[in-house]
């Protein structure tokens, strides 16, 4: 998958292999071989790239694989239209079903008392977030790309809102 991710990413922005080797400062034969999947992607080359590249595709699948899976992953199934439109429609239809589970679903209990069932509903709770999550995460970075936008330019801007609200210091 990161050979993949590196491969498309390398072409989207019109690099050779070895116009990406010099930037990542590696061998031209080592991101053959990243490519082809027989070598990998070194954790902090992989930080490097995605210091200095800004393509949001590759940010997603590298940010999820390097994660352990914590992130969404890219989705790339034969159900998933990749056009701006379908994924925004995704997106609206995951998020209604987040609302309505989380209108549906009380959390004001603590959760040591919480019972079998609770608990349950709590994990349906969080499966719905995460494919909300995930939906969103594929829109902002099929907008970012299909624009020409820098995503990581517009998270630090949103960063500065939250500063603002109080959300983070």
């Amino acid at each position: 998958m990161v050979g993949k991710a590196l491969k498309e990413m390398r072409k989207s922005e019109g690099l050779t292999q070895e116009q990406l080797a010099m930037e990542l400062n590696l061998s031209k034969s080592m991101i053959c071989e990243i490519e082809r999947g027989n070598r990998k992607l070194q954790e902090d080359v992989a930080h490097y790239s995605l210091k200095n590249l800004d393509n949001p595709l590759y940010a997603l699948d590298i940010v999820h694989e390097f994660s352990d899976g914590y992130t969404a992953p890219r989705l790339s199934g034969d159900a998933v239209e990749w056009h701006r439109l379908a994924m925004e429609e995704f997106v609206l239809k995951e998020t209604q079903e987040v609302i309505q589970i989380l209108e549906d679903v009380s959390l004001v209990k603590a959760p040591e008392a919480s019972n079998l069932e609770e608990l349950k509903q709590v994990e349906v709770v969080i499966g719905e977030l995460i494919d909300a999550e995930t939906a969103i995460g594929n829109l902002k970075a099929i907008l970012a790309d299909q624009y020409k936008l820098s995503l990581k330019e517009c998270h630090k801007e949103r960063k500065q809102h939250y500063k603002k609200e109080g959300w983070i210091e």
